[in-house]
């Protein structure tokens, strides 16, 4: 039986657990011990009454209940950012200038510019798809006013996000990680996941060929979709008639690369303080939604 009223601050810990799929992690978004986001949870358990979690190995899953809540729980934290939106910001006017790599902009971006531009009508965004290496210029020149972006740890100044394994990539045929040399589909140095996909077919001693070099990920998905040849990313934005390749293709394992956010000011003002709480927590949700395919084998 439910015995109290949900209080939003329990539901924003409880969410934030999800996405990250850790207490610990939500521990330090909410700026709180592991041992106090515990507390908090299992005071959630007690209001309402219900078992959340159930303890699966080393860590835990959501019961049946718990998914039913955090469907609400992410309404209700949601309605409660539009309402202090509509009574504080709606008369916000301006530009905010954000970059961020071409892999997201067929994945949480359409959601994340919906969310804003409902809380934000007077404001203009200007989205610039580049480069990570030109997004930077860009930010450091004040150009633009945030940019996502990946890296191997997180900048101390950054927002981190969260982390992604990166992948071999390839179309329908399979047999194409078999050629030897390996055809790969690279993208233009400097690029961080050419240089540690290079590094990791050096160190088993794999011999490769360059089957095509470009500046962008959409002709690189074509190219492998064409069954050209092997590309290295994550599988933010992967399209249909791309896959990741398993183990069992005989490429080496390949590290996790972080994801996370630049600003140009460090007190941005409110509405790209905004559009960052929206993006984060939508790529939060998306990074969150690969982890838990891959943990059920799922590619």
């Amino acid at each position: 039986m439910i015995t109290d009223l949900l209080e939003l601050d329990l539901l924003r810990t409880f969410v934030l657990a999800v996405d990250l799929d850790s207490f610990a992690r939500a521990a330090d978004q909410v700026a709180r011990s592991q041992s106090a986001v515990s507390l908090q949870m299992q005071r959630l358990e007690e209001i309402t009454g219900q078992q959340l979690f159930l303890k699966q190995g080393r860590g835990w899953r959501l019961t049946a209940n718990g998914e039913i809540l955090l469907g609400y729980a992410r309404q209700m934290l949601d309605i409660n950012q539009q309402a202090i939106a509509a009574l504080t910001a709606t008369q916000i006017a301006g530009k905010v200038k954000l970059g961020l790599p071409a892999d997201f902009a067929e994945s949480g971006l359409p959601v994340a510019l919906a969310r804003f531009a409902a809380i934000h009508p007077q404001m203009e965004i200007e989205v610039t798809l580049e480069r990570q290496a030109v997004l930077a210029q860009l930010l450091q020149s004040g150009k633009l006013d945030v940019i996502i972006s990946f890296g191997k740890n997180a900048p101390e100044e950054a927002m981190p996000i969260g982390t992604l394994p990166i992948r071999w990539i390839g179309g329908a045929d399979s047999t194409v990680a078999l050629q030897q040399p390996l055809p790969l589909l690279l993208f233009e140095a400097p690029c961080l996941f050419r240089t540690t996909g290079l590094a990791a077919l050096e160190k088993v001693k794999r011999t490769w060929r360059p089957a095509l070099t470009s500046g962008s990920v959409a002709g690189m998905w074509a190219a492998a979709q064409a069954g050209l040849g092997i590309t290295i990313r994550t599988e933010i934005g992967l399209p249909a008639g791309c896959r990741v390749l398993t183990p069992s293709s005989g490429l080496p394992p390949l590290p996790d690369v972080a994801v996370f956010m630049l600003m140009r000011k460090k007190t941005p003002s409110p509405a790209v303080k905004r559009l960052i709480d929206i993006l984060h927590e939508t790529i939060t949700t998306q990074l969150n939604d690969l982890r838990k395919r891959a943990k059920k084998g799922v590619k």
